[in-house]
């Protein structure tokens, strides 16, 4: 079930999805309408997810991932990732599913996050089928044909733009007002997810290349992928400090830095056969914990403010 669904991938929509409402909570007490939010964008999440494993199968990106002429690259490859939530492997590829029961699943997912959406347009009027119809839009043509956005060199703004609105989304509905400390946040959560888009590319660089994918690593080749990834976590600390600025309280987001600078350090050992593999697992690890900093922070504000 969990190699089916993609679980692990599923939480990062979730914790997104949280930021947006965790921060919401400190401004007002909607608390049924969040609890239907995150049930939305965890269904939603599942639905993604599928349909991103079906058309990589279609089309065979998945197949082709971790393959070389070095079977004991291939082996060893496959091995790191094995062990870790973050990969484990394509469950259409492995037979855990076949094409028919696919669709059919993905039917079932897309209906019943329509009716959980139900209530959501009722508490917040239109607003919602149009951010909803934009998040769903970004988020399946990012492998679905004929768009498939990931291939085409539009993957990670897909990433950036989708994960910024699950956040942002999902403090607007609840507030319906703008706010500059909750666009901080959303940026840096579409920071983080497009970053770990960047890092998984270069783990699967080969595969993009004979798919003819334009992704930022085939576009700029991986030593220069290794530089935009760095500048990409500076912007992830540099927009983290500018919300310092409105509570010290966001300082606690420094605490992933281990994970970033293992991430890096991954990358730059350029002795490592598995430089491109190693830092895959390790920037989930980043990106998740980046996330969770985020509203365990919103919430030692809220302790804070009301001691």
């Amino acid at each position: 079930m969990k190699t089916i669904f993609r679980i692990s991938y599923t939480l990062t929509f979730v914790l997104a999805s949280l930021t947006g409402i965790a921060f919401a909570l400190t401004m007002n007490t909607e608390f049924l309408i969040g609890l239907l939010i995150v049930l939305d964008v965890f269904t939603l999440a599942l639905f993604v997810n599928f349909s991103n494993d079906y058309f990589d199968h279609v089309s065979g990106a998945d197949q082709r991932r971790f393959t070389s002429d070095d079977k004991e690259w291939e082996k060893g490859a496959k091995k790191i990732f094995s062990g870790k939530i973050y990969w484990a492997g394509n469950a259409f590829d492995l037979g855990y599913i076949t094409r028919k029961q696919g669709r059919i699943v993905m039917a079932i997912l897309a209906s019943i996050a329509v009716l959980i959406s139900i209530p959501i347009v009722l508490h917040a009027g239109w607003i919602v089928i149009v951010l909803g119809l934009i998040a769903f839009f970004v988020s399946f043509f990012y492998t679905a044909p004929p768009l498939n956005l990931g291939a085409r060199g539009f993957g990670e703004i897909d990433v950036f733009v989708s994960f910024f609105m699950m956040s942002f989304f999902s403090f607007y509905v609840l507030v319906q007002e703008l706010s500059v400390q909750m666009i901080l946040i959303a940026s840096v959560v579409g920071l983080c997810v497009a970053l770990m888009r960047v890092v998984d590319e270069a783990s699967g660089y080969e595969a993009h290349v004979k798919a003819g994918e334009k992704d930022v690593c085939v576009r700029f080749g991986l030593e220069n992928s290794v530089k935009i990834i760095a500048l990409m976590f500076v912007a992830v600390y540099v927009l983290s400090f500018l919300l310092a600025a409105f509570d010290y309280a966001y300082l606690l987001l420094f605490l992933s830095l281990p994970f970033a600078v293992r991430t890096i350090t991954y990358l730059n050992d350029t002795k490592d056969e598995f430089r491109f593999v190693r830092p895959a697992p390790e920037v989930f690890k980043f990106m998740f914990a980046h996330q969770l900093l985020i509203i365990v922070s919103l919430i030692v504000r809220t302790v804070l403010t009301s001691a």
